[in-house]
Formats: structure tokens, sequence, C-alpha cells
């Protein structure tokens, strides 16, 4: 059984504490590119019988593509490799799908959906540098319901700039409500070199202290925990 990654180093925007591999702005050029010679690779790889146990797609954000390039890019590893029964994930921004895409997707076989919402509280999201407000967050998990997607992860962060233990709570509620399938909460990590690190270096920002931060981490984890999640 073998798992592969495929990532996708592309974003609208880079949010201002993201130090992974990816660029900012919609360069239709170079994601063209990228994508031929990704699938270029795939092709090049010798047959031998292996059958994909799962499939993970994220950057960056595989949702900033267009609707038809992930069906391709599953396509190209169907006559590569066994897909019968493979869990394949992809990552996606609520900033970036529609309807189209993700019925594209569903089709194409990507049968597990793992949203960034990171928050639902839009002042948090705005100083983080994320490109949906909470309600596109909420939208977004909707359509991908009429889609036809039945696993679908959130994700939410904690320690964010401005987050009280009370709004990283309630965005924990709003999120839970929707009824997804997994809920992924995590703290912020303040990477070196981000804007996010350069605006708390020099004064710009503030995070929640080590001891809020930890507040938020025991408060959200115990309402997940008695929410069945865990």
């Amino acid at each position: 059984m073998l798992g592969l990654y495929i990532h996708i180093p592309f974003c609208a925007q880079k949010c201002r504490y993201c130090d992974f591999l990816s660029f900012g702005g919609k360069n239709e050029g170079d994601m063209g590119e990228y994508l031929s010679l990704l699938c270029a690779e795939i092709g090049l790889l010798p047959r031998r019988g292996e059958r994909l146990s799962s499939v993970f797609i994220g950057g960056g954000t595989p949702s900033i593509l267009p609707a038809a390039a992930l069906p391709e890019l599953l396509n190209r590893m169907g006559r590569r490799f066994g897909l019968s029964g493979a869990e394949i994930t992809a990552e996606a921004n609520p900033g970036t799908l529609d309807e189209a895409k993700l019925f594209a997707w569903r089709q194409a076989g990507i049968n597990r959906l793992s949203l960034g919402f990171q928050s639902l509280n839009d002042m948090e999201l705005k100083r983080i540098g994320r490109i949906h407000t909470g309600e596109q967050a909420a939208e977004a998990f909707k359509t991908a319901r009429a889609a036809g997607f039945e696993n679908i992860n959130i994700d939410l962060m904690y320690g964010l700039p401005g987050q009280s233990v009370s709004s990283c709570l309630r965005s924990l509620e709003r999120a839970v409500s929707l009824n997804p399938e997994h809920v992924s909460f995590y703290s912020l990590i303040l990477e070196e070199g981000t804007p996010l690190f350069c605006d708390i270096s020099s004064g710009k920002e503030t995070l929640p202290n080590e001891d809020e931060t930890a507040e938020q981490g025991d408060a959200g984890a115990a309402f997940l925990k008695a929410e069945g999640f865990e």
C-alpha cells in the first residue's frame, strides 16, 4: 500500500503566518506549466502494479486551480497506479471554491475535503491574511455537502492575533454545528521571516500570551471531546 502527497504551490494570496512553499497571486501561465510538468513526471514512473491507499493534494491552495486541473491529475495517476478504494483528499480555501469545481472534483474521485477555515471570526481572519469571511467558509461547507462530499475536515487555529477563549470557542461551536466528520484544531506557529512574525517583532501586532494560548487550546480540546471529536 502506498500513500502519495501532491503539492500545489499556488495561492490567491499568501497568508501572513505561512512559511510553506507557496506563491501568492494567480499566475495561470505558471500554474499550467507546473501541472504539465507534474503530469509528465507521473507518466515517467514505471508501472509495477502498486495500488495507492491514499492521495493527499495539498499546498498552497489546490482549489485555486481551474476545475478541470485536479481531475486531469487524478486521471494521470489512475493510469500509473490503482486508485480503487483510495482515500483521495484535496485541501481547499473557502475563498476559491465554487459549485462547479466541487462537482468536478467529486466526479473525478476526490472523496475527502479538507477546508481551511482557520477561524470563523472575520476580524481574526483579516489579521492573518485569509481571503474569505466566516460566512463564506460556512457556505463553502454547505456547497461541498450538496456536491456529494460525505467526508469533510475543517481546519481551525488558536493563538491568533486578537483571539480570546470566547471567540475561539464560538468558531468551534459554529464549525461543529455544520456536522463535519473531523475537526483539526491546532495552534498558530509563528515562523521567522513571515509578515506576521515581522509585525509581532516590530510591535505592530500582538498575540495572546502563553497562558492565554494554552487556555484556548485546553478549552477547545475539551469542547471537541464533549462533542464527540477525539
